[in-house]
């Protein structure tokens, strides 16, 4: 599991964690693929976004971009709640709902997206002025409505949910259930509600209507598929295992439970309390019983590896890409091993993982950090600036895009698709600076690039000059692995 800290944290005391675990996000695409297919959208252009909040909460951003929250995860008493509420946001999505204040986030990165949000929940949460030191994109979206649907567009997205999950031949009782579950909440103080229902307003009358609609539906008596079941126990084993206190994870799994999920919790709350051959006892038991299962042997190299085991976790890793050679996240996990040995050769391999999951995943600038690093030891230097322009330009940063593509195009083979992309990187970046500056009235800095400057008049004069500014420092790692 690897944690995307965004280190955003209002005076109200709320900070966004973002958590990326490939075998979770895999499931929950498994869930949501019908659905989506079922809609219209492709697949491979929709996000899930996992957030690390104890609330029952999803909601859409950025246009197909769906961010579930850990404690709906948790709180799921069967898969087919989660699949309801994905079916309903994506009833938003293809709704086009919020699209006049989330209309700017639909080419912005995840951590823009989440800084605004951010943001937003401040204001929402009636932290006005920590809202507004997060939100600096000049009164563009609305704060309390930016996050909040109308009920025209909530019984919209019901009517379209429901549409989904029959098209895809599955049962509307699972969303159902959420809302009512969710449906005393109604009654409650606003400032006590659950950020589900004040973004989601429920009232009884709606989910009468929605029950009456679901039950007509000729799947609302078909189970849930028990892969799916099998599926969020081991969601909910493994969030546990990172998220709940160990001696709460032991309780809730104990020792003479020996099913897979159960082994899957404890065996990450022994690596939190230090206890590494608990935790590998318990995963060597799940392999043997699962010897070509990508997220088992993960977790067997995060654990070695967190454990300070690094030549010993490469192996696991290595076995987790070849059982789950698809899945980005897992060459990302195995380059880190191989980079923390400093070694050139062990550098090339990262090198080769981490290029094909860039191309997978473009904007994971954790991956790109290590690409920088990867290229670093075996000594290109050009190429390492080229990966730390593309997370600089991920992270918002256009001065050290600047700073980086400009050393990459001049000291990369001209015409290369390399070299074209430093080109580009530069370009987007330095018209960026140009056109804030140019909105503020002011000429543009001298930036790297630019021809050598024009003699001083006589006089000394540097009155057409234009100013300049100190460059910012290199953006802190926004990415972290961590348990």
């Amino acid at each position: 599991m690897l944690l995307v800290i965004f280190p955003l944290q209002a005076s109200w005391g709320q900070g966004i964690t973002l958590v990326r675990d490939a075998e979770i996000e895999r499931y929950i695409k498994s869930y949501s693929t019908p659905i989506w297919l079922a809609a219209g959208l492709d697949p491979d252009n929709v996000q899930i976004h996992l957030v690390n909040n104890k609330s029952l909460n999803a909601f859409v951003a950025g246009g197909q971009r769906i961010f579930i929250f850990s404690g709906l995860l948790l709180a799921a008493r069967d898969p087919s709640e989660v699949i309801g509420v994905l079916a309903h946001e994506t009833g938003h999505i293809t709704g086009g709902h919020l699209a006049r204040f989330q209309d700017g986030l639909k080419g912005a990165s995840t951590i823009t997206i989440i800084s605004m949000l951010l943001g937003a929940a401040a204001m929402a949460a009636g932290a006005a002025d920590a809202g507004a030191a997060i939100m600096t994109s000049g009164g563009q979206f609305a704060t309390r409505s930016f996050l909040t649907y109308s009920r025209t567009q909530e019984s919209s997205a019901d009517q379209a949910g429901l549409q989904f999950l029959t098209a895809a031949g599955m049962s509307g009782r699972g969303l159902i259930s959420f809302f009512e579950f969710l449906g005393d909440q109604e009654a409650l103080l606003t400032t006590n509600k659950d950020p589900y229902v004040r973004s989601h307003p429920l009232t009884q009358q709606r989910v009468e209507s929605l029950r009456y609609q679901a039950e007509a539906s000729p799947f609302w008596n078909k189970p849930t598929d028990p892969v799916f079941v099998e599926m969020l126990a081991r969601i909910q084993a493994k969030l546990h295992g990172f998220l709940t206190h160990p001696r709460r994870v032991f309780t809730m799994y104990p020792i003479d439970d020996k099913s897979d999920h159960a082994r899957y919790a404890r065996a990450v709350a022994y690596h939190r309390e230090g206890m590494l051959e608990n935790a590998i006892e318990e995963m060597d038991a799940l392999l043997e019983a699962n010897p070509k299962d990508p997220y088992y042997w993960e977790l067997k190299g995060q654990i070695l590896f967190e454990s300070g085991k690094l030549r010993e976790s490469i192996e696991p890793y290595r076995r987790a890409v070849i059982h789950g050679p698809n899945e980005p996240l897992l060459r990302v996990g195995l380059a880190q091993s191989l980079l923390s040995l400093d070694d050139e050769e062990l550098a090339e391999e990262a090198i080769v993982h981490l290029e094909r999951s860039n191309r997978t995943e473009p904007d994971n600038s954790f991956s790109w950090f290590q690409l920088a690093k990867a290229y670093t030891l075996v000594d290109n230097k050009a190429m390492a600036s080229l990966a730390s322009a593309e997370r600089a330009a991920i992270t918002g940063s256009a001065r050290n895009t600047i700073r980086r593509a400009n050393y990459a195009r001049e000291n990369l083979e001209e015409e290369t698709p390399s070299w074209y992309r430093a080109q580009d990187l530069y370009l987007l970046a330095r018209n960026a600076i140009e056109d804030q500056y140019r909105r503020k009235g002011k000429a543009p800095p001298p930036m790297p690039g630019d021809p050598p400057p024009e003699a001083e008049g006589k006089d000394g004069d540097r009155s057409n000059k234009p100013d300049t500014e100190t460059p910012e420092p290199e953006p802190a790692d926004t990415e972290q692995p961590t348990s």
